[in-house]
């Protein structure tokens, strides 16, 4: 109701303007108000009866002034409810929608287009017809200006028409896969869509945004300058690294449901045209010209009635598309799985969000992680509190899947319609087999290792503009004594040959307590690749050198937690104590020479 009010407020502030100056002119010839209007009333009579005479003298200017605003806050007016109207008979049919939206969204934002010069219009000759009659004063240059002003109200117009006419391009950072590289992926796929008598899609690309779709519009990637055309299946790395096979087949059946249902074909002719309403909403809002985007308004105003209004639609059609979809997905799974597989989604992707925000942050100090997936799925294993999952998924039941195009309904909604118990669903223990015990799908796909690391350095590149262009300065020695502190850490962890949730959790813990502070993604990367650690020879050289007896005993004594965290000291792990506690010593400082 408040959008509507201001709609209305904004829409009939210029046209009343309009006519009031008019009304202002008649006041002089005496009648008060009632004569006023109908002096104006009668000139606006005669000028319709006779548009080319003279028909009310030097008022004739203001006659015409006030019948413009009269019909423009008309027309103002009509289009709301006209709107209404056609969103209701165009959404009774998915493809009615798709055909007429075009036609009717161009020719709507071309009369609001109109309403908007019209608007300027009855703002710049009101203005000029005051000044002259009243003040008398008339002048070229105003006429100028109020014509350079009305050629970039027309450019901001034509700017509003002009995303109708250009096709959105569909950037996606994804890597295109073969499955000749990824057999058993394929093989999955290609399983999917025989039991829904669907056609393998034409491509399947694998990116890290936390969202699967399928497209039929053209998809262009950093991997090649020619854009993928035909069908296209998104699948996220990071959700999928986290469902099992079943979870992730329901998804792949959702999403190849929404071809064989024509859902893609009908939404590259609606969504373009949907984008490109809010993309005339956004020119029509004149950012950084003030004047020019208060008269712009009205037109943005009622630009966002329509989307409005066609959002409503799309909505109960996008939620009758989804629920299909979704029995696409459990044909080829379970309800169960479509239910986990929603549920992951929902809170695997805002966890995302938080894991590229230390990315980025990590990146802005010069570190870099080899595998950021990886990194994700350690952090979710180690760091999250699992008497919380059951209940945030809880919450998550009101969330809409991300999805780049449409609004997903609430996932309680897609899972009440398969009958399905949600008290059971979010059960503790059902809830923390799906996330910790169930086999992960990735585990038994080919290649992920490689693609991740491959993804993860196309995340870096994507980003490199953000990260500092100074060389970096000498290291302090906080700085080296942190690296030093990661290796000593991830040596232990890894020196039995496997490394243990438990000794990384005391690790980091300890490393806080006694020294402060610790790189808790680069030491869990040390462990992955215990390779890059360099010789226990020059760490404690390093060691000795800077530490004193404190820190020493505080290095020898987290070493020891560590190797008892899982219950037992390794042969491995004892001798490792053992020459730590034969080698290491701080050194005596050098005396100064006299």
């Amino acid at each position: 109701m408040l959008r509507l009010l201001r709609l209305i407020a904004v829409l009939t502030v210029i046209p009343l303007l309009g006519i009031a100056v008019t009304i202002a002119r008649y006041w002089e010839t005496g009648g008060g108000l009632e004569g006023a209007v109908s002096g104006s009333l009668s000139c606006a009579g005669a000028i319709l009866a006779d548009p080319r005479g003279n028909v009310c003298g030097e008022a004739t200017p203001f006659g015409w002034l006030s019948i413009v605003s009269t019909a423009v806050l008309a027309l103002s007016f009509i289009i709301a409810p006209i709107t209404r109207i056609v969103a209701t008979v165009l959404g009774s049919h998915r493809t009615v929608l798709s055909l007429g939206f075009w036609p009717y969204a161009l020719a709507i934002t071309l009369v609001v287009g109109i309403i908007s010069l019209v608007h300027f219009g009855i703002f710049a000759t009101g203005a000029y017809l005051s000044l002259g009659y009243w003040l008398g004063f008339e002048s070229d240059i105003l006429i100028g200006v109020f014509v350079m002003m009305g050629l970039g109200a027309a450019y901001a117009v034509i700017r509003g028409l002009g995303v109708f006419f250009t096709r959105p391009k569909s950037y996606v950072a994804a890597r295109p896969i073969s499955f000749y590289e990824y057999p058993r992926l394929g093989l999955m796929v290609r399983d999917v869509s025989k039991t829904l008598q669907a056609r393998m899609p034409d491509n399947v690309i694998i990116g890290l945004e936390p969202t699967f779709f399928a497209t039929s519009a053209p998809v262009h990637t950093p991997y090649g300058k020619a854009p993928l055309m035909g069908q296209t299946l998104h699948l996220s790395l990071p959700l999928m690294s986290h469902f099992t096979e079943g979870e992730l087949r329901a998804v792949i059946g959702h999403e190849l449901g929404h071809f064989s249902g024509g859902d893609t074909a009908y939404t590259i002719r609606f969504a373009p045209v949907y984008m490109g309403l809010a993309k005339a909403s956004e020119v029509f809002s004149a950012k950084g010209r003030p004047l020019t985007r208060l008269l712009s308004m009205p037109s943005k105003l009622l630009i966002d009635d329509l989307i409005y209004a066609f959002s409503v639609v799309e909505r109960r059609i996008g939620r009758q598309r989804e629920h299909r979809a979704d029995q696409s997905g459990a044909q080829v799974s379970s309800p169960e799985d479509i239910a986990y597989s929603l549920l992951k989604s929902s809170l695997l992707g805002s966890m995302w969000g938080s894991q590229m925000e230390m990315v980025v942050a990590r990146g802005m100090q010069g570190r870099f992680s080899r595998n950021i997936v990886r990194s994700f799925a350690e952090s979710v294993r180690l760091d999250v509190d699992r008497a919380r999952i059951a209940p945030l998924l809880q919450f998550a039941l009101g969330d809409s899947v991300r999805h780049p195009i449409d609004t997903h309904p609430p996932t309680e909604d897609r899972l009440s319609a398969f009958g399905l118990n949600l008290g059971q669903i979010c059960a503790e223990d059902a809830v923390l087999h799906r996330f910790y015990g169930a086999p992960k799908v990735t585990d038994g796909l080919d290649n992920m290792l490689a693609l991740e690391e491959d993804l993860t350095a196309l995340q870096y590149h994507l980003m490199s503009q953000m990260w500092p262009k100074d060389q970096p300065g000498e290291q302090s020695i906080e700085e080296i004594f942190g690296f030093l502190l990661t290796d000593f850490l991830a040596l232990m962890v890894t020196i039995d040959g496997t490394v243990d949730d438990r000794e990384i959790l005391i690790a980091e813990t300890r490393a806080v307590e006694l020294f402060g502070g610790l790189d808790r993604e680069g030491f869990r990367e040390r462990c992955r690749h215990p390779g890059d650690i360099p010789s226990l020879d020059r760490m404690v050289s390093f060691a000795n050198k800077l530490l004193n007896d404190n820190g020493i005993a505080n290095l020898k004594a987290i070493l020891r937690q560590i190797a008892e965290a899982d219950g037992e000291i390794a042969e491995k792990e004892a001798q490792l104590l053992d020459i730590l506690e034969a080698t290491l010593h701080p050194e005596a400082p050098a005396e100064a020479e006299g």
